[in-house]
């Protein structure tokens, strides 16, 4: 069960980021981002596969009777969880994925809006809301991040305040090779 809220607490920390509300006076949403891109954004644009999140404090996710934390939490949650992908189109459009590519999972769906990128900070619009996230982006621009603050409740009922870093590598993911079974 605290396997779950926590996923869902991740999940929703990393589809919503920092979001902006519309203005209530006039009930008007924030119109979309349009225009052209700029050369970051070109080169930005393409798939995004969430490939890691980690936790700033060793947490026990698992189902398994055992008391096992640990501060990498996408090791702990299953393929479904796990599979986040962003789409950055070049026409100014994005899609976020989840659970789109893992086979058999329960849980999937989209959410679409628009994107601008400019030095690290990507800004998103969906559904009259605006988020606008800081990355952490390696040299090769290949991957970013973002953290976010959270809250876990442990075994014991304490609740603790975590920061989780999630991150996402550009580009098609190749599937995982078939395991051979061994008799």
């Amino acid at each position: 069960m605290k396997k779950q809220k926590l996923a869902a607490v991740v999940l929703f920390a990393a589809l919503t980021g920092m979001f902006v509300s519309c203005n209530d006076d006039d009930n008007q949403c924030i119109p979309d981002y349009t225009g052209a891109l700029s050369a970051d954004e070109t080169a930005f644009a393409g798939e995004w596969h969430l490939t890691a999140i980690e936790s700033s404090e060793a947490i026990d996710l698992t189902d398994d009777d055992e008391d096992n934390p640990s501060t990498d939490i996408y090791a702990q949650q299953s393929e479904c969880e796990n599979d986040l992908q962003y789409d950055f189109n070049t026409d100014r459009t994005y899609t976020y994925s989840v659970g789109k590519n893992a086979e058999d999972c329960e849980t999937s769906g989209t959410i679409k809006g628009t994107w601008k990128f400019g030095g690290s900070t990507l800004g998103m619009i969906t559904s009259c809301l605006e988020s606008v996230v800081d990355l952490d982006i390696n040299a090769e621009r290949t991957t970013f991040s973002f953290t976010t603050t959270n809250y876990y409740t442990k075994e014991n009922g304490q609740r603790i305040e975590i920061e989780v870093t999630h991150t996402y590598t550009k580009g098609p993911i190749a599937p995982a090779p078939p395991v051979e079974e061994t008799e």
